[in-house]
């Protein structure tokens, strides 16, 4: 199994983010490639074989690669446990924050799935070596 990508999905922006011209109010390349990164993370995993677009500096952030972005998150979907409360796939016309949010919100349930299924029923609970205890925190990672 492979490591998550280490940036973590970001599914709480606001509209005091895009006024106030906080980092998570703007869509910038390294949102692109994080979600590219996982994308590529989750169709491994799950033995999907998804065609990842790959961005660079410069180029435009089109909207035919916006496109394939959310098929890919759809195609993700569909091979995952599905959440009663899971956002449909957002339209990849006038992009805006909620539909950033939706999109990342639904790698991140994926994810979540995944690991549940794959990672956590490998370990429950708390890891004693001599007298230090290290108690769960996150999604798998001691602190």
């Amino acid at each position: 199994m492979n490591r998550p990508p280490v940036n973590k999905l970001i599914y709480d922006r606001e509209l005091a983010d895009i006024e106030q011209r906080t980092e998570k109010g703007f869509f910038q390349l390294h949102d692109a490639q994080r979600l590219a990164d996982w994308e590529q993370y989750l169709s491994d995993e799950l033995g999907l074989g998804l065609d990842i677009p790959q961005f660079t500096f410069g180029e435009d952030l089109t909207r035919a690669k916006f496109e394939i972005i959310i098929n890919n998150a759809e195609a993700i979907k569909a091979a995952s446990p599905q959440a009663d409360d899971e956002p449909a796939k957002p339209l990849a016309i006038a992009w805006d924050y909620v539909k950033e949010n939706i999109l990342e919100k639904i790698l991140a349930i994926a994810w979540q799935f995944y690991y549940s299924e794959n990672i956590d029923k490998l370990y429950s609970g708390t890891f004693r070596a001599g007298n230090h205890v290290k108690f769960r925190s996150g999604l798998g990672y001691f602190s």
